[in-house]
């Protein structure tokens, strides 16, 4: 074989080995696209045919906060007895790492409490923030806290009505979150870039993006879709979306680049918005697809996610349903190559072919028992799928092929 070849198959496995770390991994909300996809790769979408491995299990406390995976690590939260406590955990084994834990109210108005926002994980460092907006750094190998900030504080915001529940984006050296305020911070110090002015209470996670070179953010706190400069913080543009409650906590979805979804329950809707020249045009809004809790998956022209109680499929282009499944209440769902992986709130969990074509499951299987609000979307990483109970369960399922 000639040297050039050598080269180039050298760096065609190169390439290929640090796309699959990366797709492996689940370093953030949303997962390593934040997108609520992953490749799938390692995944058996057969798992439960035959049925199912539990590898390890943990009790955790009370809380609705995702599972994040990082090199061999798995860091969740819960609360119990007063405390929020932050975990890592070995994700073979499920052996507890370290633990760190501080005293914080529960947040259990008409739910069961808990924190809800899911860490992110960034060279060497995990970044959590707690329902009263304590920002915490953390070493991932012992836990030390690198840094911290109580947000709600110093950017005088009031803690929401259930607390504070978006997770932090991390791109490049800046963390951002969306407290009411838009913020960003240095990750490596917590030392702010910008701020924006207060756009209302907040309990979504940003949306990054990017539209003829320029870098923004999608952010839907109360007052609706603000559309803010990754480099600056200028909100450049805004689409106002009233919802019952003030709550809009799905995460917007990025349709085809410079598209942009958002939904909310509380009889309200959702609509699709394109951002152009700075400013939003509506392409159409209705009522077909109410997302409470759980964001939405997109997939080759298609959204598939919890209208209220049904699972429902809807046409990106004209906003129609396709197809609508009830009997997994208000349910979750995430996409591994080209299955869903369906979580019902009962802790039944539905492989599905993400398809307009129709549900047709491929298979199914209960894994938390004596749990009817399983709110958290699951995370799937290097074949294995975490399912987190809001009353403390955390199930690690052997699913590898």
């Amino acid at each position: 074989m000639k040297l050039d070849q050598v080269l180039t198959l050298s760096l065609a496995i190169f390439l290929g080995c640090v796309a699959t770390a990366h797709a492996a991994d689940w370093p953030n909300w949303l997962g390593p696209e934040r997108d609520g996809t992953t490749s799938g790769e390692g995944f058996d979408p057969a798992f439960t045919q035959g049925g199912h491995e539990v590898a390890w299990s943990a009790e955790l406390g009370v809380g609705f906060t995702g599972i994040t995976i990082a090199d061999g690590r798995a860091f969740t939260a819960g609360w119990d007895d007063g405390e929020t406590t932050f975990f890592c955990f070995d994700t073979e084994t499920g052996e507890l790492n370290w633990s760190r834990s501080f005293t914080t109210d529960k947040y259990d108005n008409l739910n069961v409490g808990g924190p809800s926002g899911t860490a992110a994980v960034s060279d060497g460092r995990v970044y959590h923030k707690a329902r009263d907006g304590r920002l915490v750094c953390y070493d991932v190998d012992d836990g030390d806290i690198v840094w911290q900030k109580d947000l709600a504080g110093l950017y005088d915001v009031d803690v929401p009505t259930w607390g504070f529940s978006g997770s932090p984006v991390i791109i490049g050296d800046v963390l951002y979150l969306d407290i009411g305020k838009v913020i960003a911070l240095n990750k490596v110090d917590g030392r702010e870039v910008w701020s924006t002015r207060d756009l209302g209470p907040a309990y979504s996670t940003p949306a990054p993006f990017t539209v003829d070179g320029e870098e923004y953010l999608a952010v839907f706190p109360r007052t609706g879709l603000h559309i803010v400069e990754r480099r600056s913080g200028r909100v450049v543009a805004h689409h106002a979306w009233e919802t019952e409650h003030g709550i809009n906590a799905a995460t917007p979805v990025i349709v085809d680049g410079d598209k942009i979804f958002i939904s909310s329950d509380y009889n309200t809707g959702c609509a699709m918005l394109r951002f152009n020249d700075g400013a939003l045009e509506l392409l159409w809004e209705n009522r077909k697809l109410k997302n409470q809790m759980c964001t939405s998956i997109f997939h080759e022209g298609y959204l598939f996610g919890f209208n209220s109680s049904k699972l429902t499929c809807i046409d990106t282009e004209t906003g129609d349903d396709v197809w609508e499944q009830a009997g997994m209440g208000r349910g979750t769902c995430i996409l591994a190559g080209e299955n869903l992986i369906v979580l019902a709130d009962n802790g039944e969990v539905i492989i599905a072919p993400a398809s307009p074509e129709g549900f047709n499951p491929i298979g199914r299987a209960r894994v938390i028992e004596g749990d009817d609000t399983i709110w958290t979307a699951p995370t799937l990483a290097n074949g294995l799928l975490y399912i987190r109970g809001s009353r403390g369960r955390l199930v690690c399922i052997d699913a590898r092929d």
